[in-house]
């Protein structure tokens, strides 16, 4: 038994290797399918609002921005809808807005540049920054308007999730959506830059603006700094259609790491056929020992019973 583990141990070891490093691409399709299953019951609660509710859900979001944008000084130009007085009014209204199914999705985010799709949940919490976006509170709803400036962020470089690991990868003149209500909201980024946490001045309100944010940690694996891509909102046309239709990619590996597993699984094969042989010599052997020590049996019992004749 002790010589069955020896053998066996250094294909354990490379198949321990294996799932360690297919973990990452595991646990992320894992994150895309649900939240394929999230975007899918978003929209549906989405197709069975009525008119009235999605004109009143879509009024109660802007009034709130409006809201905001008065807090911080900034004029709008519409001022036709009522909005919250002061900042613990915007406070108390935050979690019921957009909120359709209850639990903190309002809409969700396409980057086709990194191939990501993923919902758009209220706050900056853990619980929600693993699975998918945050929008900062405080900072205006994602429902494109002027005087508007959401700001939303995600987690860089999680094992268990894509998300915004290669935000670092976004270029000027990038497109991403914010799909809101059955609204397709388009951006275009304008600048990207690397701020210290609390350099906040370029998140702020400008009067007639329709700005996104999007944020995360940098540099990678250090998070001193924040990444912060800009954009700036355009129309959304039908040419941009098949541009937003993002699948996302359960792929979580880069090319070294795509190497590094086909070289193992061909190691783990190797290892597969030597144990294999080992254990069909094995066997062939304890077969040989088993016939050689029938032989010498019969051969003594033959003689033994020639004795007696004899006698």
């Amino acid at each position: 038994m002790r010589k069955k583990l020896d053998d066996i141990l250094p294909l354990l070891m490379v198949l321990a290797g294996l799932a360690i490093l297919l973990y990452p691409t595991v646990s992320n399709f894992l994150v895309e399918r649900n939240s394929s299953r999230a975007i899918a019951s978003y929209d549906q609660a989405v197709e069975d609002l009525s008119e009235e509710e999605y004109a009143q859900m879509l009024a109660d979001a802007r009034a709130y921005n409006q809201g905001l944008a008065a807090l911080a000084g900034v004029q709008t130009d519409d001022s036709s809808e009522s909005a919250p007085a002061d900042a613990e009014s915007l406070q108390a209204a935050y979690d019921d807005l957009l909120n359709l199914n209850g639990d903190g999705m309002m809409g969700y985010l396409s980057i086709p540049r990194l191939d990501v799709n993923m919902p758009i949940y209220h706050t900056v919490e853990e619980p929600v920054l693993q699975v998918g976006a945050g929008h900062m509170p405080e900072t205006s709803l994602p429902v494109s308007a002027p005087s508007v400036h959401s700001v939303l962020s995600g987690h860089r470089g999680l094992p268990s999730a894509k998300l915004f690991t290669d935000l670092d990868k976004m270029e000027v003149g990038d497109h991403f959506f914010i799909r809101v209500l059955g609204e397709t909201f388009a951006y275009q980024v304008d600048s990207i830059e690397t701020v210290l946490p609390n350099e906040t001045e370029s998140l702020a309100i400008r009067a007639g603006e329709d700005l996104c944010t999007l944020v995360t940690c940098t540099p990678y694996g250090i998070n001193s700094h924040r990444l912060l891509v800009h954009a700036h909102g355009i129309p959304y046309t039908e040419e941009m259609e098949q541009e937003a239709e993002v699948e996302g990619n359960p792929i979580n590996l880069s090319l070294p790491h795509v190497l590094l597993i086909a070289a193992m699984i061909v190691v783990a094969i190797a290892l597969g056929v030597l144990v294999l042989r080992g254990d069909a010599r094995a066997d062939a052997e304890r077969a040989h020992s088993g016939a050689h020590s029938r032989i010498e049996g019969n051969d003594k019992g033959d003689c033994r019973s020639g004795g007696s004749h004899f006698r």
